[in-house]
């Protein structure tokens, strides 16, 4: 391939971008190597949080802050929002999210709130450091690439519970690169409103084909996405780029460049067919299904659509919780197969069916109902919660009453399900029998030889 002129002169070529990837896992001790892999394959732990081990980081926190503001050559925008607003930026809520991003390593989750702060204040300006982004702070070539579809976040969590992040580098669908930052970011705080991907991080795939136009980036672009990486509240634990044409190689090989260590060692690097890509991804617990993609490549809208008209609704509706995406704890309200085949809902089968015997064998009304409470009171130690979408989509959590209800039709619908089930295992047998006693009738007898 042709070598390219706006590289850095110290840049590896990008035949070398497999051994930039390897060198900085050879970086890692034995034991960051496997937690990398496990991190990378979704069966990495959470960490254990306790009152007393929060206090205690939130106290070195506060302390790190409190030094590297005076030091850091990027404090000035911290100091700035400081001064703005002192109750934004103590405000344990955002702090806990830094410290979570970290797995409570106070020192790098300073770097990280400081460095947040400036990038924001880059990107947004000084007036909105101390408010969170809502899509009212989007000018409109901001608000034509985010409804474009290139970056948008799966309605369904991969395999470990993590929040998948998608962006697509087909067409140029930007004016600037600073559109692109400002959809990054956004969408990745509202990510991290959610507890659980704070816990657990992030998944980012990029995805390219041969509509990418290399001539539509320069290499420096793809620094405000590193930056980004280094700075945001939730933790990338996996970076997957996805590639059947060369040319996207060159978007890899710029994305590597500005990563550091820890951030390179959990690149990978994907090159086939849109088929093969899927199958990859699948073997790292992505959910395939909901990648929005058709089968002729072409990105599919409507889901992120209606994931933006959720997001109006929700930022219209101040003090009210927001549920981003449910986790696989939480039982869905809905009809159709995405809502049955939800983690969340399925465990509540698995449960119910362990009871279904005993709930069929039993007549007093009082008994079922306990039994069915019962059921409520099991989601909800698991940290599950019951959720049903309003006209806007937004997920609500409903109340015990409705609850109740969906546990009691479900138990209706296991038992339906059984018997329906047994009386096609009674058929199967009653053929099979049938079919043993014609065989038996045709086979002759020694009487008739």
């Amino acid at each position: 391939s042709k070598k390219r002129t706006d590289l850095p002169t110290n840049i590896p070529e990008e035949d070398n971008l497999d051994s930039l990837i390897a060198g900085a896992l050879n970086q890692l001790s034995i034991n960051e190597r496997e937690n990398v892999y496990h991190e990378m394959h979704g069966v990495d732990d959470v960490v254990n949080e306790t009152p007393e081990m929060l206090q205690r980081s939130m106290a070195a926190l506060h302390t790190e802050l409190e030094t590297l503001k005076h030091s850091h050559r990027e404090g000035l925008a911290f100091n700035k929002a400081e001064a703005m607003s002192r109750n934004y930026v103590h405000d344990p809520v955002l702090r806990i999210k830094f410290l979570r991003s970290e797995k409570f390593d106070a020192k790098k989750s300073a770097e990280r709130m400081i460095m947040f702060f400036d990038v924001k204040m880059q990107l947004f300006g000084q007036e909105k450091l101390c408010k969170n982004i809502t899509l009212e702070d989007f000018d409109s070539d901001d608000m034509a690439f985010l409804k474009s579809g290139y970056v948008q976040l799966l309605p369904s969590r991969d395999r470990s519970g993590r929040v998948a992040l998608m962006m697509f580098f087909l067409e140029r669908k930007h004016k600037v690169v600073e559109n692109i930052a400002r959809v990054l970011f956004y969408l990745t705080m509202t990510a991290a409103e959610d507890e659980e991907t704070q816990q657990r991080g992030m998944t980012v795939v990029a995805y390219g084909d041969e509509k990418f136009d290399r001539k539509s980036f320069a290499f420096g672009d793809f620094k405000i996405g590193a930056q980004l990486n280094k700075c945001l509240p939730t933790k990338t634990c996996s970076f997957h780029a996805c590639f059947n044409d060369t040319e996207f190689r060159f978007l890899a090989h710029a994305a590597v460049y500005f990563l550091n260590e820890d951030a390179r060692a959990r690149f990978k690097l994907h090159n086939g067919t849109q088929v093969e890509i899927l199958y990859e991804l699948m073997t790292f617990g992505i959910p395939v299904d909901s990648v929005p993609l058709s089968t002729e490549g072409e990105v599919k809208r409507k889901n992120h659509l209606d994931f933006l008209k959720m997001r109006h609704r929700q930022e219209s509706m101040v003090g009210a919780p927001r549920i981003v995406i449910p986790t696989h704890r939480d039982v869905l309200f809905g009809r159709g197969k995405p809502f049955r085949e939800h983690r969340g809902n399925i465990k509540l089968y698995e449960m119910i069916d362990d009871k279904l015997e005993y709930y069929e064998s039993i007549s007093i009304i009082k008994q079922k109902t306990e039994t069915i409470m019962e059921m409520v009171d099991a989601v909800e130690v698991l940290g599950g919660r019951f959720l049903k979408q309003d006209d806007a989509g937004c997920w609500m959590t409903v109340g015990t009453k409705m609850a109740k209800e969906k546990v009691s039709n479900t138990f209706r619908t296991r038992l339906r399900i059984a018997s329906s089930e047994k009386d096609e295992r009674k058929n199967s047998e009653f053929t099979v029998v049938s079919e043993g006693k014609k065989r038996l009738k045709s086979v002759p007898s020694e009487q008739d030889m």
